[in-house]
Order: C-alpha cells, then sequence, then structure tokens
C-alpha cells in the first residue's frame, strides 16, 4: 500500500494505492490542504502537552525543600 497524491482542477488530494489480486485500485483519503492543516494542529496540541508538563515539574522542583 502507498499513499500518493492526485492533482485535479488544480486541487491536491491524497489517494491510497491498494491491490487487489491483479488490480490495483485508488482510494480517495482527502484533500491535501485540510490533512496538512489537521496535522498541523495535532502537532500545537502536542507541544502544548509538552510544555504543561515541564511547568508542573518546575513546580515541584520550586517546592521541594529538601
Amino acid at each position: 500500500m502507498s499513499k500518493h497524491i492526485k492533482t485535479i482542477n488544480g486541487r491536491k488530494y491524497y489517494y491510497r494505492s491498494i491491490r487487489k489480486g491483479d488490480k490495483v485500485t485508488s482510494e480517495y483519503i482527502g484533500p491535501v490542504e485540510r490533512m496538512r492543516k489537521r496535522k498541523a494542529r495535532a502537532e500545537a496540541a502536542e507541544e502544548e502537552t509538552v510544555e504543561e508538563k515541564d511547568d508542573k515539574e518546575e513546580e515541584k522542583e520550586d517546592d521541594y525543600i529538601g
């Protein structure tokens, strides 16, 4: 199975090639632009989560009386 991009009327779309017996068919995944935005949002949310964890760890270190 492989993922590729097709351009239709100037717009780009992701498709996946799947072999079924002797034939290879393409399965539509979605528009490239929307998928890239979704991925960027997910990465940004992940970064925020990591930063929140770092902040909490720093707070714990500040509270340490040892």
